[in-house]
């Protein structure tokens, strides 16, 4: 063999950090050749697969960049042969789950040489991509709040107690990175009692502030293609933990500072129709929960708007 190394390398493989829609995909080919060789044409191409399956599956493989050098000839020795592509705009943001379904993009390189028997040398990197979402829409720059309440009442159906909570986002668009404020408001009132009781000791309850990642797995059958499955896996990303308000008192209000985790991919906008994701806030109380939705987003220009 002539070439006795061909290898691929990204200007990110080291840190594993994301591309962006729109920007470029950086990285060399390097080869080695132990005596001079002609080289027929070196191939550079990304590509994307969008696949779920569990016992259904369907697939989508898109060929997003390809780009090719002119026919030359090397040299005997090591040579490196950088590339710069970018990508589009419209691309999916990366993402996996095992054994339901993923989306990743690939880094292929292909080297023809037409001497050896028309051999080809294939080099590839899988890569991590992140959709272009912006968040400086005035929508997601408002507050994003849900409020909850129950009347909790005995077996005889009289009122025993009353729990209110709500829920308030500083801005429903947020950025992986940054801290946002959440504003509490938990009610949680007892029925009083005529008979006199000897006071207890004051408890100071927890509760859990989560946000939650939600993807959505959209598989057709094998052999039908009308038929339809669908599954949902829910994670908490990041869990922040407060005190509730005690029994019998009035409307407590608790500010709680969130740090988004980094790393994460942007909320789905463009269905492509097998998975998505989506993301909220998720306050866990003992009758009931308070859900805030949100959107996590890739751009989004430092300050307030309000």
């Amino acid at each position: 063999m002539r070439i006795d190394k061909f290898d691929l390398i990204l200007d990110r493989c080291s840190t594993n950090e994301p591309y962006y829609a729109g920007q470029s995909v950086q990285g060399q080919i390097e080869v080695h050749a132990a005596r001079r060789v002609r080289v027929g044409s070196l191939h550079v191409r990304l590509s994307g697969t969008v696949e779920t399956g569990w016992r259904n599956k369907s697939s989508d493989l898109v060929v997003i960049v390809d780009h090719c050098n002119d026919s030359f000839r090397l040299h005997e020795g090591q040579h490196c042969i950088p590339f710069e592509i970018k990508l589009p705009l419209d691309v999916l943001s990366s993402i996996e789950r095992e054994q339901h379904g993923s989306i990743r993009y690939m880094c292929t390189a292909v080297l023809d040489l037409p001497d050896n028997g028309g051999t080809q040398l294939v080099a590839e990197k899988e890569f991590r991509v992140f959709s272009l979402l912006n968040l400086d829409a005035p929508h997601l720059r408002d507050p994003a709040i849900t409020a909850e309440e129950e009347d909790i009442s005995t077996c005889c159906g009289l009122r025993k107690r009353y729990l209110a909570a709500s829920m308030r986002i500083a801005e429903t668009g947020l950025l992986p990175g940054e801290t946002t404020r959440i504003s509490l408001s938990i009610e949680n009132r007892k029925k009083k009692r005529k008979r006199r009781r000897l006071r207890r000791k004051e408890k100071h309850e927890c509760v859990l502030i989560s946000l939650c990642q939600q993807i959505d797995f959209v598989s057709t059958a094998r052999f039908d293609p009308l038929m339809v499955d669908r599954k949902t896996f829910t994670v908490a990303v990041e869990s922040h933990g407060t005190c509730k308000g005690q029994e019998c008192n009035g409307p407590e209000t608790k500010e709680v500072e969130f740090c988004i985790p980094e790393g994460l991919p942007p909320t789905s906008v463009q269905a492509d129709g097998l998975i998505t994701v989506s993301y909220f806030f998720k306050l866990d109380l003992e009758r009931f929960d308070v859900i805030v939705p949100v959107v996590i987003g890739s751009i989004k220009t430092p300050g307030s708007f309000s």
